[in-house]
């Protein structure tokens, strides 16, 4: 690939979506590094020939023998003149290559899960208690109406008994079952059942069916704000702090990848400081007034990244990207899956796809450059123009291009706020309630019509077809009695 006119020199590059990809029909790499490498070459007038590394590696020391593998390795050996893509600049690689400006902020790791879809039954509002609290309430709610009807019915006290009385309190409140049903309703309400009955059974009974209600009422409400509580609870992984306190999700990475040597490290680092205070605590060589002293201190430090680490390991580490995602994306395991890898994988993963979300905020961020040989030349040349198009904007524009105006971005709808209480799927059912009473009381209406003009049409005729057959039979016992 040529950039410029000028010297020609070999660029090496590792597929890392969006920032180097490479197009299997015109055999040629492009992404955001590509188009800032075009850039370059032509502010700094020199053309390139680019390929991928040998072993698709981006440089990394092997611990047993300190040699180094990827393109850093071929910068040092002196096979390539440039390590193009999103390179980490570290302490580590600093000794062996040199590192250009960095061309974009600071990265780091981060963790991706399935981004959370609320599943609300639609008569979720009935589900806050169980089934048995419900047929109980049931059974009590309807031998409470027997009970009022009863006892006014046969109570010597009540206002049924007694209607002189009472007769200037007209009211007939439990004279009847439909009555003694409303009351029982009424109850369960704010505005209360109304009057209680007359007779001091009848109040007994409708206090001890208050106290009932007022007792089931609490306990739903209570039940009600405990669930979405909890819910809200559940859903609270919002940190790599909340990943390590919890059983419920399960963790892991890729197997060899920065991300697995970031946590291997780290694990070796708290055991080698784990080992050095138990060498002060227990070495025999320490005076013993510093050795009581240490004892009765407590291990200082954290041991966050080795409990981490050996959970990995027992999930076992991912061979590749593609598995991760189905990991992450398959709902019928017995636990949700966290994927934690390097963030620009995490947010080219988020920016095609709709199904995940970030979890928490980068961790050990560092920024991204590109790599030359140590003294190379290149470098100044590179440095210039790389500031020459911050200052133009150039590299906003480009971040622009491969994020914001990628043409395979997701087109994703707005996120739901979970924290934000019930919203309308919630409360759906209560909602379609009104709807049901609003047709039942239309129905109730138009019943109420028919038995309005055609109820007493039936009953005069029945009225008059009994008149006539009285008449009728009174005259044939009069015909006998002549006879």
């Amino acid at each position: 690939m040529s950039s410029g006119m000028g010297t020609v020199y070999r660029a090496v590059t590792g597929i890392a979506p969006p920032y180097v990809m490479y197009n299997t029909t015109t055999g040629s790499f492009y992404g955001y590094c590509i188009d800032l490498l075009n850039d370059i070459g032509s502010l700094a007038g020199f053309d390139y020939t680019i390929r991928e590394a040998y072993d698709e590696h981006y440089g990394h020391r092997d611990p047993r023998n300190g040699r180094w593998n990827g393109m850093v390795d071929e910068l040092i050996k002196n096979i390539s003149d440039i390590a193009v893509g999103p390179i980490w600049i570290t302490s580590d690689r600093a000794q062996v290559v040199d590192f250009t400006v960095p061309y974009q902020g600071p990265s780091g790791f981060a963790i991706m899960m399935l981004k959370r879809k609320r599943q609300i039954p639609f008569l979720r509002f009935l589900m806050i208690l169980e089934i048995e609290v419900w047929l109980s309430f049931a059974f009590a709610f309807f031998l409470t109406i027997l009970l009022l009807f009863i006892l006014e019915k046969y109570s010597p006290f009540s206002y049924r008994n007694n209607r002189q009385k009472y007769r200037n309190e007209p009211d007939d409140r439990f004279s009847s079952l439909k009555e003694c049903l409303w009351f029982a309703f009424a109850s369960l309400t704010p505005q209360g059942g109304g009057d209680i009955p007359k007779n001091l059974s009848g109040k007994l009974a409708a206090a001890i069916w208050w106290l009932f209600s007022f007792v089931i009422v609490a306990a739903y409400t209570a039940n009600l704000a405990a669930d979405e509580t909890l819910e809200r609870l559940e859903r609270s992984i919002d940190s790599m702090d909340d990943l390590t306190k919890q059983y419920r999700v399960r963790y892991s990475t890729l197997a060899n990848s920065s991300t697995f040597r970031y946590f291997h490290g780290m694990k070796e680092a708290e055991d080698m400081l784990y080992q050095m205070w138990r060498q002060m605590t227990l070495d025999e060589n320490t005076p013993e007034w510093n050795r009581s002293k240490y004892a009765v201190w407590d291990y200082p430090l954290e041991d966050k990244f080795t409990k981490m680490y050996y959970a990995m390991d027992e999930v076992g580490f991912v061979p590749s990207v593609e598995q991760a995602v189905k990991m992450v994306r398959n709902v019928n395991r017995t636990y949700e899956f966290a994927f934690i890898a390097e963030a620009m994988t995490i947010k080219y993963l988020m920016l095609t796809s709709c199904d995940f979300r970030q979890v928490g905020y980068e961790f050990s961020k560092k920024p991204f450059a590109f790599a030359v040989r140590k003294d190379s030349p290149l470098k100044k040349k590179i440095d210039d123009a790389i500031a020459y198009l911050a200052m133009k904007r150039k590299l906003n524009d480009l971040e622009k291009k491969w994020w914001d105006e990628n043409p395979i971005r997701a087109n994703c709808p707005a996120d739901k706020d979970f924290n934000a209480g019930f919203g309308l799927d919630d409360l759906a059912a209560v909602f379609l309630l009104i709807l049901v009473g609003v047709l039942l009381a239309i129905l109730t209406l138009c019943l109420e019509y028919l038995w309005h003009f055609y109820g007493p049409r039936q009953n005069k005729k029945v009225r008059l077809f009994a008149r006539m057959l009285s008449t009728h039979e009174k005259s044939k016992m009069e015909g006998k009695s002549r006879k």
